[in-house]
């Protein structure tokens, strides 16, 4: 493979990275991935002897890096309130999500079904919502969503802090996903939940 074509093909996964930056959701995400397009654009400009390209790339990795440090070093309150399924703040957080939400309900859950409902907060902000349907001291999760904005796991680390406490407080023994989201399987694992059958489960702490 001559040295042309290398320098092509990184310069098309620089092309690549910036374009997939640009489809995340999440900020961090988002500047994360187009650092990395941006350094290696850098490296492609540099190749190529094409000194507009690396000084143009240099100056967005110091954007993105000076971007990444203030987004980290921002701190967050993070909170979770138990509602009602008739609260007019759920209600106004489900007009604007509410599309994006069905299409993460639990198999042939209904929201109509919940009894345990949960909203999550970023500085007093909705950020997400939790909604289970009890049954006895199983709770059967309906929906788990966090809004596109915020779906870096810091709300779910909150919902779910000490091993699921407030669940436990509730009640509640353990929670069930009954037909798991493939879009969600890392997520409920990093949130406790293991494989049960074609179910996920996670035992509260007491």
């Amino acid at each position: 493979m001559s040295a042309s074509t290398v320098y092509e093909l990184i310069g098309y996964a620089a092309s690549a990275l910036i374009v997939i930056s640009l489809a995340m959701s999440s900020i961090i995400k988002l500047r994360v991935i187009n650092l990395i397009g941006a350094i290696t654009f850098t490296v492609y400009g540099f190749l190529i002897g094409s000194l507009p390209v690396a000084l143009t790339n240099i100056i967005i990795t110091g954007l993105d890096i000076w971007y990444l440090r203030k987004e980290l070093a921002t701190r967050e309150e993070l909170s979770v309130i138990r509602t009602a399924a008739d609260d007019p703040f759920l209600a106004a957080f489900l007009d604007v999500f509410g599309t994006d939400l069905e299409g993460f309900v639990s198999g042939d859950a209904s929201l109509d079904q919940a009894d345990v409902w949960f909203v999550m907060l970023r500085n007093a902000t909705a950020a997400g919502v939790f909604a289970g349907r009890s049954d006895g001291t199983s709770l059967h999760v309906v929906v788990d969503y966090v809004a596109p904005p915020y779906r870096d796991h810091k709300s779910g680390a909150q919902l779910y802090v000490d091993d699921g406490a407030r669940f436990a407080d509730a009640g509640f023994d353990q929670l069930v996903v009954s037909t798991p989201d493939p879009r969600q399987v890392d997520y409920l694992r990093s949130m406790g939940y293991v494989a049960d059958g074609d179910h996920m489960v996670l035992t509260v702490a007491r």
